[in-house]
């Protein structure tokens, strides 16, 4: 059985990286003259393109509100609209990667200090972190689908 004290040190731990998570995406847009939800659309078109309306679901915004995240996105120089090779109805929302790769650049150094910090850790131990960052992400799914209903 867990011990109670250290699940509740690790969980506490565990927000507070939330919190300064969510910081230093807000001082990284910051520096990169861009708003904090725009960051958040950035990284997901570093992933892959995106229609607006997948852009404004997966970001919980309005069909308007992305629209204004895509303008300014555009104007910064970070995206470009590009028609839809399946549907020329639609337009695809795409990264310009060399503007992209100022916010990787950004965080290559928590990257690698993290990065750094895991080497410490034994295949068992890094297969117990895997799984319990992957059972986080879960947790979070589901809490931000039950606090949207």
């Amino acid at each position: 059985m867990a011990d109670p004290d250290l699940v509740a040190r690790l969980l506490a731990v565990q927000q507070q990286a939330a919190a300064l998570g969510t910081t230093l995406g807000d001082v990284i847009a910051t520096r990169l003259g861009i708003a904090g939800t725009d960051l958040k659309c950035l990284f997901l078109l570093i992933q892959r393109p995106h229609t607006p309306r997948e852009l404004a679901k997966e970001l919980r915004v309005s069909p308007s509100a992305i629209t204004s995240v895509v303008d300014r996105l555009e104007k910064a120089g970070f995206a470009n609209r590009e028609p839809s090779t399946s549907d020329r109805r639609q337009v695809v929302v795409t990264v310009v990667p060399e503007r992209a790769q100022l916010a990787t650049d950004l965080y290559m150094p928590l990257f690698t200090r993290m990065s750094e910090a895991l080497t410490q850790y034994d295949r068992e131990q890094l297969a117990t972190l895997h799984h319990f960052a992957e059972q986080s992400v879960t947790v979070l799914r589901a809490e931000i689908e039950r606090l949207s209903r």
